[in-house]
């Protein structure tokens, strides 16, 4: 009976042994998977990082750009009107050109012209005051 216990314990302490290298064989295997995980995920944590500065960058260079054209609209548009103004202003000189009434006041106010047996007096300015 002594020789089969020996057997017995022998088979037990190989059979043992084969699971204990077993296991290690699948903790080697499970510690490579979570290496490879963590490794995965932080390539992709870097990578949708780098993404995501990429996109604001962008979108902050859009914003300036828009920003900008905004800018440049309004500029473009208060020229607009005041060009608009001064075309009607310049339409409104061509016409009273036109009327010799006009020029004669023009002449008599701002060159001294007067007509024969006219006497022009000067007032001084309300605003001179």
């Amino acid at each position: 009976m002594g020789s089969n216990s020996r057997k017995v314990t022998e088979i037990n302490k190989s059979y043992v042994r084969q699971q204990e290298r077993e296991q290690q064989l699948q903790d080697a295997i499970q510690s490579k998977r979570k290496k490879g995980l963590r490794r995965r995920l932080t390539a992709m944590a870097v990578t949708g990082s780098i993404i995501a500065v990429v996109l604001a960058v962008i979108l902050i260079t859009q914003w300036q750009t828009l920003h900008a054209k905004e800018t440049e609209r309004t500029n473009l548009e208060k020229q607009y009107t005041e060009m608009q103004a001064e075309e009607e202003q310049l339409r409104q000189d061509i016409e009273n050109y036109h009327d010799l009434d006009y020029i004669a006041e023009v002449a008599r106010s701002d060159y001294y012209f007067t007509k024969q047996n006219e006497t022009l007096y000067k007032m001084p300015d309300e605003s001179a005051e």
